[in-house]
This record gives structure tokens, C-alpha cells and sequence, in this order.
């Protein structure tokens, strides 16, 4: 059965709910466990997803073990009898229509230092790329700009798959994904006439449901910055298949926070499934070569 492994980025984790809520091909999916894949995993069951969860250390053997193809080997013995050859085709065939999915959520927080972030995504992928038929890196080009990462990424002992826009470029980060593109998001950014602006999705603003925000590191980190009257202006991308109800209540503190003013923009799920879709197609070709 193959396997794709999804190495994603916390703020990214509601395009990744959306993307695997669609796919009735899943037979198993599990998730690394860690201090931040707790509200990921609610969020997956509110969608009827009931996902295995383990920690690194024990995750993979057993992802190993129950994605063992031995049924498959036993059948193939028999495979060059004329009279058994159909049935292990049909065998094959419907044992490639499903699919296991493996998620290890990285914490948003790693993108306070790129290098650090980098080190943490090529590292956590040569880890999974030992059980994987394929990885998707859920993340834009923070995650792996630097020719190093790029290049350790291609020696991986399986391929790799990145989230591409229609013009087939890799993003720049969790907002281009969110409003579905490099070239979208440089219209957006055109549309505040060079005045400072931030892009909120409901991850984004994620901190501010924190008790006591204004102690937090996030907040400390952001006033660095958006205390400057240069920053006036707060894009909202709204999409109708996020799941936080908090989303519009905290834009409106937000933008009231560090006196901003709110500019409604549609955003699309379309980049993530697309990615999607287009990884686990190019999985199941290479299992039939």
C-alpha cells in the first residue's frame, strides 16, 4: 500500500484538515504526536477522521509494520500461474487504490529563525523519508531556500513533492497559499499602494486565543514591528472552509491592537489540494513501474 508522508507547518494545519477530510482513498492515517499536533488531531476528528497517534519513536516501526506488504509477497509466488495471475492483479490493483498517510506537524514558531526552521525540516524529512514512498512538504520557501536544504532534500531515499501554484511555482510561504499564489499575492500586496500590511488567516491570529496575549512571546515578537505607523493595513483572507470561530473576532482585535485597518480577501483551498493530488498521483505511478 503506498505511503505519503506530510511534513507540514503548524500555520498550515487547515489546509492540511481540508485536503485529507476529501480524500475517501485514506485507509490509515497516523500522526506524530508533540506539544503542538493537539488541536491539529481535534480538528481532524470534528471532520470524522480518527487518526493513530504516536510519537516519533514508536510512529514509525509500527506505520511499518502494519504497511508491511507481505500479504502481497505471499500472492506474487503464485503470481507466474497462469489461473492465479488475474487474481493477483486484481489484488494489486485495489491494494494501490488505497492509500496511508503519515502527518508530523511542526510548530509555527520555528519561523522566529530560518536557519533553525530549515535545519528542523530537512532533518524530521530524512527521518520519515526511511518509511515513505513519498514526502509532501507542506510549506512554502521558508522551510528550504537555501541551495543546501534543496540539494539534502533531493538525496532523500524517496521523492519530494512541494506545494506549486497553477503556474507551477513553488510558493513563498503560508499566505500565498492561502490566497492561491505567488502572482495573487503580489496583486494583494499592490492593493495597499506601498503601505505596510499584514496577512491574517485564522492560524496567523491563532496566538491571540491565548489567556493573557499581550504576555506572549508572539505578541512581544509582533510589536517589535507593528508598532510602526508604516503598518496600517491588515489583509483578512477569508475562506469559508476554515474552521475557527474565533477568526473574525480576533482580526477585529487585532487590527484595533495596533491600529489597523481591515481588508477583506477571499482565499482558496486550491493550492494545497492540488499539491495534494498531484504527490499522491505521481506515488501510485511510481508503485505500478
Amino acid at each position: 500500500m503506498p505511503l505519503l508522508s506530510i511534513l507540514a507547518c503548524e500555520m498550515l494545519e487547515d489546509e492540511l484538515v481540508y485536503v485529507l477530510s476529501k480524500d475517501l482513498e485514506i485507509k490509515n492515517l497516523f500522526v506524530v504526536e508533540n506539544k503542538n499536533s493537539l488541536r491539529f488531531i481535534q480538528k481532524l476528528k470534528s471532520e470524522n477522521l480518527k487518526p493513530f497517534v504516536f510519537s516519533s519513536d514508536r510512529l514509525y516501526p509500527i506505520v511499518l509494520e502494519n504497511n508491511r506488504r507481505s500479504s502481497g509477497r505471499f500472492i506474487k509466488l503464485f503470481s507466474d500461474i497462469p489461473t492465479l495471475r488475474q487474481i493477483y492483479d486484481s489484488f494489486n490493483r485495489k491494494k494501490q487504490q488505497k492509500l496511508t498517510v503519515v502527518v508530523n506537524l511542526l510548530r509555527k514558531d520555528l519561523h522566529s529563525d530560518i536557519d533553525h526552521l530549515q535545519s528542523e525540516v530537512y532533518l524530521n524529512a530524512r527521518e520519515i523519508s526511511k518509511i515513505s514512498d513519498g514526502i509532501l512538504l507542506f510549506y512554502g520557501k521558508c522551510g528550504y531556500s537555501s541551495e543546501k536544504v534543496q540539494d539534502d532534500l533531493q538525496g532523500l531515499d524517496c521523492p519530494v513533492y512541494f506545494l506549486r501554484d497553477d503556474e507551477r511555482n513553488v510558493v513563498d510561504d503560508c499566505v500565498s497559499v492561502a490566497l492561491g499564489g505567488n502572482d495573487v499575492y503580489t496583486k494583494t500586496m499592490l492593493l495597499g499602494n506601498g503601505r505596510g500590511a499584514i496577512y491574517a488567516t485564522p492560524m496567523w491570529l491563532s496566538s491571540m486565543n491565548e489567556t493573557d496575549y499581550k504576555s506572549t512571546e508572539s505578541y512581544q515578537n509582533a510589536k517589535k514591528y507593528l508598532s510602526s505607523p508604516m503598518y496600517c493595513l491588515l489583509f483578512k483572507i477569508n475562506n469559508h472552509n476554515y474552521k475557527d470561530n474565533n477568526f473574525h473576532r480576533n482580526a477585529s482585535e487585532f487590527a484595533t491592537l495596533f491600529d489597523m485597518e481591515i481588508i477583506n480577501t477571499d482565499g482558496t483551498m486550491d493550492i494545497a489540494i492540488n499539491s495534494y493530488m498531484e504527490a499522491k498521483t505521481s506515488i501510485y505511478k511510481n508503485m505500478e513501474c
